[in-house]
């Protein structure tokens, strides 16, 4: 679904060692620590979160953090919400993108309490689904991944909203254009309630500092960061060391890369769908990329196949950029390096080095085009309380826009209050929470939704694992290796149409 609108105002080992393996535990940063652009998320998903690195689980002990004042004019809450089963790869009542959300949820004002079902984060993600629908045990919601429209809805595995949830509810008037992106056969499936981006270029200032290197930051704001002026820092990077690397990402980076011509990759808009493989702008992107590989700016293994935002770190002086997605790239890089297991070597207080940028302008492009996202929950077919999961999705819609909570949330990121440990063997001690540099926060809900840009976002991961599998894990890699794109994708170019007239 190709959003050309500027929002309203309000794996092989080819490619393992060419552009990163995309690991099978992508998708939640839970125990495993993971990233948005996995094999079943795709760029359109934005199930990234950001759990603690920690492995102590006295650190998870209960605090003084408060529920914050919601304001409830625009839906009032019964306070009957009762129980909601939440399926998922993560527990999003201890996460970043959640919990403030779900204290809400399991106060008085909504009376209701989640029960986190967990399930593996691939493709089987879908088979659990399937079998807990079969035996009448369906979870009530479930985080939106790509792979659920129109994949999962084409399967009968998602309830219809319509009948719950008013599209022309003010409210939910800034989520309209990514509402309608969801419609199938008539009917709407998807209420988001929130805008993100996908991926972008993460670094360390100080390495770009150190190298003597202009900082993409500003570069950015002066109209300068272009896919040039990101090929050439990584030269003079590269130049510097033979051991340092330009740029490390997984397969699916590529898609996200070549929207910023402003074309997706495969576009599904409301049953009509196009194939752009062998339009000559992605293979220019494409071949773009397979340029960087040619001239050793890309990845080869150094660190291992698969770089955690974790992993990259401590060695983010020697690869300058990380191709993914920011928000968890920016706290789970700071965690692991202020706030290690236990509570003795924390940093309070203080904004890490870790940056990011968006992906490059095409300076062939009539504008600069990004990929994005939305983040938002889905009811389950057989759901056995849908009266809860409406009131969740509503909860967490108010929470977005809420302009009292807004400005907290900016404040809690820049600023934050000290939370204390009120149980466990760390009582009474401050917990620790990260401090974002100002200008990165500022950046990064510019990068979601600003008149700056124009909006692409890419079906290629909607349509099952055959797609993507083709698209990525072999065209891509072999692309990356050296072979020809526009070859290679005419070739694949059927078998991925016979897939996609599947839903035409």
């Amino acid at each position: 679904m190709m959003n050309k609108f500027k929002r309203l105002a309000a794996c092989a080992m080819a490619i393992a060692m060419v552009f990163g393996m995309t690991a099978c535990d992508e998708g939640g940063a839970s125990s495993a620590g993971s990233t948005a652009d996995s094999a079943l998320n795709g760029p359109g998903s934005t199930s990234s979160t950001s759990m603690a690195t920690t492995t102590d689980p006295d650190e998870n002990a209960d605090t003084d953090d408060e529920a914050k004042d919601l304001d409830t004019g625009t839906f009032t809450p019964d306070g009957k919400s009762g129980v909601v089963k939440y399926l998922g790869f993560y527990d999003i009542t201890d996460d970043q993108k959640g919990k403030e959300q779900c204290m809400i949820f399991e106060s008085d004002l909504y009376g209701g309490s989640i029960e986190w079902v967990s399930a593996p984060n691939d493709y089987a993600y879908y088979e659990k689904l399937a079998t807990l629908i079969a035996a009448d045990d369906s979870p009530d919601i479930l985080t939106y991944e790509a792979m659920a429209f129109p994949y999962g809805v084409s399967k009968n595995m998602f309830e219809p909203l319509d009948e719950y949830l008013d599209i022309n509810d003010p409210l939910w008037a800034d989520m309209l254009p990514f509402i309608e992106d969801n419609v199938y056969n008539g009917k709407h499936y998807y209420f988001p309630h929130r805008v993100v981006t996908s991926f972008a270029l993460n670094y360390n200032r100080k390495t770009i500092e150190d190298a003597g290197l202009d900082d993409p930051y500003d570069l950015y704001m002066e109209g300068t960061w272009t896919w040039d002026a990101w090929r050439q820092m990584m030269i003079d990077f590269c130049n510097l060391s033979e051991d340092n690397i330009g740029f490390y990402a997984t397969d699916t980076i590529a898609t996200a890369f070549c929207n910023t011509t402003g074309k997706a990759v495969i576009d599904y808009d409301n049953g009509t769908i196009v194939n752009n493989m062998n339009d000559p702008d992605i293979t220019r992107g494409v071949e773009f990329l397979a340029d960087l590989g040619r001239n050793g700016l890309l990845y080869a293994g150094q660190h291992g196949d698969w770089v955690s935002p974790q992993i990259w770190a401590p060695v983010s002086d020697k690869i300058l950029f990380l191709g993914m997605e920011p928000e968890w790239t920016y706290i789970a890089a700071t965690e692991e390096i202020q706030n290690p297991t236990g509570v003795d070597n924390d940093i309070f207080n203080t904004p890490s080095d870790f940056a990011f940028v968006p992906f490059p302008r095409d300076p062939q492009a009539d504008a600069y085009y990004l990929n994005n996202g939305t983040f938002g929950y889905m009811v389950a077919k057989g759901a056995k309380n849908i009266k809860g999961a409406i009131d969740f999705i509503y909860c967490n819609r108010l929470f977005e826009t809420d302009q009292n909570i807004i400005d907290q949330v900016r404040k809690d990121h820049v600023d934050p209050e000290i939370v204390t440990y009120t149980a466990g063997k760390y009582q009474g001690i401050q917990k620790w929470q990260i401090t974002w540099d100002e200008k990165v926060y500022d950046l990064w809900r510019e990068v979601c939704v600003s008149d700056k840009f124009e909006y692409v976002t890419d079906d290629l991961y909607g349509f099952g694992q055959d797609v993507k599998t083709n698209v990525c894990t072999t065209v891509y890699s072999s692309t990356f290796g050296g072979e020809s794109w526009s070859q290679l994708s005419q070739q694949t170019i059927p078998l991925i149409d016979s897939v996609l007239d599947e839903y035409r």
